[in-house]
């Protein structure tokens, strides 16, 4: 199994909401734009985002961590990743990511937490896909009150 030492988050874990400030505040070293192909729902009842495959551009941040190894296993708790082969929410999967460096898009390896579930935009989890790729923007241009409307989607 091929080991990273970053992290690439999407979702509650970018810098200032509220996973971030309840996991990562004080514990990172580097956070760089960066992005990942795959599509990305926010799930309206968990409040929360989730990825897939697919080719769509998801832009997020990539993290270094100090102490990642020490850090890593409050993560894996908070995306309900229990290792490999369990029912997990998420998987952490060590994955390509892009960041821009002096003018081209460059690839490295970083963990990326992929859905794991079978019930993205079922009735027992309801969802939109984001489009657009920036869950951070999708969240910001919500009304105070926001519900999401229900909105049907095929993958």
């Amino acid at each position: 199994m091929i080991e990273c030492s970053k992290l690439w988050v999407y979702g509650s874990l970018l810098s200032g909401f509220f996973n971030y400030k309840r996991v990562l505040a004080g514990k990172v070293l580097t956070c760089t734009p960066a992005k990942v192909r795959g599509i990305l729902f926010h799930q309206i009842d968990k409040g929360y985002p989730a990825i897939v495959e697919g080719d769509d551009w998801i832009y997020g941040e990539l993290l270094e961590l100090e102490g990642f190894f020490h850090v890593l296993p409050k993560i894996d708790m908070l995306e309900n990743y229990f290792g490999l082969g369990n029912d997990n929410e998420y998987d952490r999967i060590p994955s390509q990511v892009f960041v821009y460096v002096q003018g081209e898009w460059m690839a490295q390896q970083a963990y990326v937490y992929w859905y794991a579930q079978n019930d993205l935009g079922k009735s027992e989890n309801p969802a939109v896909r984001v489009l657009g790729g920036d869950w951070r923007s999708y969240m910001l241009n919500q009304p105070s009150n926001y519900h999401a409307t229900k909105v049907p989607f095929t993958l």
